[in-house]
């Protein structure tokens, strides 16, 4: 194997997950590595010291210009617009998992649309890859304390919110089991207990229409907020949702590192639920139904 394809794929897991988490999208993470690729097998590479940062600088810069461009699209996107979904493991029921890329939870990666595209590199390659200022101010070509100021904007501009906690898997998995019960059954006494008072949902349909038993149900264009205003639309929706919908089907699968809820009718995923929890209750709900953003996923007995 040549020896620049060999360099590149030691570092190609990193360079998605990179895009990934930068853009929120699968199919453009994957295009901007295999731009990285090509222009990288084309390169004169012999003098090039360090390849890992010279790589993660190119990745990180198509990614910036990726965001700016994307920029009127987002503003034209019909409703809410959520990052797609990573499936990072395949599970069986024993919970065989096999990583395969590090991905941000969907409401952190909610919470990085806050940033410029370069406060969310910088924030992203110091606060989850663990790079040091002196290889930030290689890779985006600034001084140390330059990128000290940027990171110190970007969480300011993120406020208490970038608090980080340490997930226990298991205890998120009950409470998500005990949401898709209360919430499939229309139990308001459970979704009560469950939702924090100022809980808020997101959902991402793409403008998708879906018709059900003579009801036409799409997401809503804008988010939901407070407990009473999300039971209520949860005590509406989901019921119809699981009783009228042909072949519905659903499992645990983990998506950008959490226990999340996919929906199937017949083999076709066509919902995707996280949680964000704050202490033993629902702090936020993402629902992802645009087809689009679930055609990678697959229901597990079609792939074993």
């Amino acid at each position: 194997m040549d020896y620049r394809a060999a360099t590149f794929l030691e570092y190609k897991n990193l360079l998605f997950s990179i895009a990934y988490n930068m853009l929120g999208n699968v199919d453009a993470a994957e295009d901007l590595v295999q731009d990285t690729f090509l222009k990288w097998m084309e390169m004169p590479v012999e003098d090039v010291r360090h390849r890992k940062a010279y790589l993660v600088k190119m990745i990180t810069n198509k990614s910036i210009n990726y965001l700016h461009s994307a920029r009127l699209k987002r503003e034209e996107y019909i409703g809410i617009w959520l990052p797609e979904p990573l499936q990072q493991y395949t599970t069986n029921p024993a919970y065989r998992q096999v990583e395969m890329y590090h991905a941000l939870s969907i409401g952190m990666m909610v919470l990085l649309e806050k940033l410029t595209p370069q406060e969310r590199a910088i924030f992203l390659l110091k606060e989850v890859f663990a790079y040091d200022y002196y290889e930030l101010a290689e890779i985006f070509d600034r001084s140390e304390d330059n990128c000290r100021q940027i990171l110190k904007r970007a969480k300011d501009n993120l406020g208490k919110e970038t608090r980080r906690f340490e997930v226990d898997i298991k205890a998120h998995e009950k409470i998500l089991q005990n949401f898709l019960l209360a919430a499939s059954e229309g139990k308001v006494e459970e979704l009560v207990q469950l939702l924090k008072e100022d809980i808020t949902l997101f959902a991402d349909g793409g403008g998708t229409v879906t018709a059900l038993n003579r009801k036409r149900l799409s997401a809503p264009l804008n988010p939901i907020y407070g407990k009473e205003n999300v039971i209520r639309l949860l005590k509406g929706v989901v019921p119809v949702y699981y009783r009228d919908m042909p072949e519905i089907s659903r499992e645990i699968t983990l998506a950008n590192g959490l226990p999340s809820i996919i929906s199937y009718s017949g083999t076709s995923a066509v919902s995707i639920v996280s949680i964000e929890l704050e202490g033993e209750q629902i702090k936020n709900i993402y629902i992802q139904t645009n087809p689009e953003k679930l055609k990678r996923f697959k229901k597990l007995s079609q792939n074993e």
